[in-house]
């Protein structure tokens, strides 16, 4: 059974003083599978709660005699009831009615008129990320292998994704929009119980893992988005920069890496063929990925030059331990290849640099030379 399925059974208390939002909102939960429990005021919310706490509250904030406000403060003092995720649903849409809803203890915020879909994805995501609160409350176990647990459950989702989009021939969109909301709820969760751990070494070791394993996953959503944007041909095809001001841009962003430059990678009247933006961003992934294949990771050497309207740019590397086979499918989205190598985790970056280049008719290779030596090489057409 999957995620969804073995969560439908949860109850949820619906909150309103207006009888048709009650109806319409108990009509779609019902549909949905959940089992919705609608009441009429704060007050009878409250004896509701106690009597048989709900999974998730849905919960509107004008009411008479007891507001939403107050309702989620009194559930937010009651020991019983505090962990329960509210959700405020609310023709209120000023940013101090938010912030003041997530003050008093809200997880989110739906402004009304709502759309019954997204009140489902909201109640999804906040049932998940409750159901992975208590898992590791009554766990109590690491915070690493929960994490990699959970990522490959989205794993899981991207396969199922992936599956769809063969069919509907848009994949990788899907893909994006299903695990940023999982996700974002998972590493908000986690970051949360993190900051509830006391100060110890073991905290230490798994902030950083934390640290280390959101970072990728966040990179890994925004690549996918990526990729998905560039195979819908949804970019620019114009050159905004010539090649030495796109790399300049580069260079400024990233300070760590010292780059070398020879004299002839500086063409002053190349413009190359594409959207600035997005050929920025594979540059930068090819300085990146050139340093995970040398020995060292702060400085890179890049050379280039311009035939028949053609730029090559090159750059040097010594640490190239994978052969001239395995060098065929790095570039691939599922290449094993890459996930087992030295630039493991980059995750989807060098594919995102690939697509980008050959999206406007250039190339990306890595090329064995001998022993370790090697280099990675890009084709830009002039525009």
């Amino acid at each position: 059974m999957t995620e969804s399925g073995r969560q439908k059974a949860a109850n949820i208390l619906i909150v309103d003083d207006k009888p048709a939002n009650l109806l319409l909102l108990e009509k779609m939960l019902a549909g949905r599978g959940y089992r919705p429990r609608p009441v009429l005021s704060g007050a009878s919310a409250l004896r509701e709660a106690r009597w048989e706490p709900p999974d998730l509250i849905l919960l509107d904030i004008n009411m008479p005699e007891m507001d939403g406000y107050e309702l989620c403060r009194q559930l937010k003092a009651d020991a019983t009831l505090k962990d329960i995720p509210v959700i405020f649903i609310s023709a209120l849409n000023e940013t101090m009615d938010k912030v003041k809803a997530f003050r008093v203890g809200g997880v989110d915020y739906l402004t009304k008129p709502f759309q019954l879909e997204e009140v489902h994805a909201r109640v999804d995501t906040h049932l998940n990320i409750h159901k992975l609160q208590r898992q590791l409350l009554d766990h109590n176990g690491s915070l690493e292998a929960l994490v990699a647990q959970r990522t490959s459950e989205l794993a899981q989702a991207y396969e199922r994704c992936r599956e769809l989009s063969r069919l509907k021939d848009d994949f990788l969109r899907m893909v994006s929009h299903e695990m940023r909301t999982p996700a974002n709820g998972v590493l908000g969760i986690g970051a949360l119980l993190l900051d509830l751990c006391p100060a110890s070494s073991e905290r230490t070791l798994y902030d950083s893992l934390f640290q280390q394993s959101s970072l990728r996953l966040r990179n890994l959503i925004e690549d996918a988005s990526m990729i998905a944007m560039i195979e819908k041909q949804t970019v620019s095809n114009e050159a905004v920069a010539s090649f030495t001001e796109l790399l300049a841009e580069v260079t400024e962003s990233l300070p760590e890496i010292q780059l070398t430059l020879e004299p002839s990678a500086l063409s002053e009247s190349f413009y190359p063929k594409g959207d600035g933006r997005l050929l920025t961003r594979a540059l930068k992934s090819m300085i990146i990925l050139s340093t995970y294949f040398s020995r060292s990771r702060e400085s890179a050497r890049m050379t280039g030059t311009v035939t028949d309207q053609v730029l090559r740019v090159r750059l040097d590397l010594d640490a190239l331990a994978l052969s001239a086979e395995q060098l065929l499918e790095f570039f691939e989205i599922e290449s094993r290849v890459r996930s087992g190598s030295s630039a493991e985790s980059l995750g989807l970056a060098p594919v995102v640099a690939h697509r980008i280049i050959s999206a406007f008719g250039g190339s990306l290779r890595l090329v064995k030379e001998n022993g370790t030596k090697g280099y990675l090489e890009a084709m830009f057409l002039q525009e």
